[in-house]
């Protein structure tokens, strides 16, 4: 009877020790929501130097005149860690009014609803790659991609790494509630709204 134990507890600690093949990436486009952080959790990341220069240059010199003096945020004390951009001239509703943006230990995100979509601007000092991949290509470069009810533009400015998430409000609607031309748009809106 003991014998049969032993071999019983072997095999079970045999089968626990054994590698399970990593899921499949999922098929509908980018992440958003609650699937973003255990991606991210697994994926390596590699630190960014910021080009704090160039962007206190730009928040003096191409700021709009509308745009307000300081920026509340909540979240994490102090400034963000990477150059906050933010979209100017949009025009809400009082009940739409956007959130403060949210200062994180790597970055920021701030949400906007906006008529069609909600857009979610994420900026981080991190930049995050698939296992074994490296960041490769031009990363200034806008990259567009879409999924069901969704679309995401990424792309770097200052040596961080942005991504403007746009949730489509009507779900049942047309392919995509935004183009490729609007979101690189929206994203050419962006300006530089604090700096360290």
């Amino acid at each position: 009877m003991r014998f049969l134990i032993l071999a019983s507890l072997a095999a079970l600690a045999a089968a626990c020790t054994q590698e399970t093949p990593a899921a499949p990436a999922a098929a509908n486009g980018p992440a958003t929501g609650a699937q973003a952080p255990a991606q991210v959790a697994s994926a390596p990341s590699m630190e960014q130097t910021v080009d704090w220069e160039k962007a206190r240059a730009d928040f003096t010199s191409k700021r709009p005149a509308d745009a307000p003096a300081t920026v509340q945020t909540s979240g994490q004390e102090g400034p963000s860690p990477v150059p906050m951009l933010l979209p100017s001239g949009i025009v809400q509703t009082a009940s739409d009014r956007p959130t403060p943006p949210v200062v994180t230990k790597d970055g920021y995100f701030a949400t906007y609803h906006l008529a069609r979509y909600d857009a979610i601007v994420n900026g981080s000092m991190k930049a995050y790659t698939g296992t074994g991949q490296t960041a490769t290509g031009d990363k200034e470069a806008m990259k567009f991609t879409r999924g069901e009810a969704v679309a995401s533009l990424a792309f770097s400015r200052y040596g961080a790494d942005y991504l403007i998430d746009f949730e489509c409000r009507e779900i049942d609607g047309p392919t995509s509630c935004i183009t490729e031309a609007e979101a690189k748009e929206f994203a050419e809106s962006l300006f530089v709204a604090q700096v360290r």
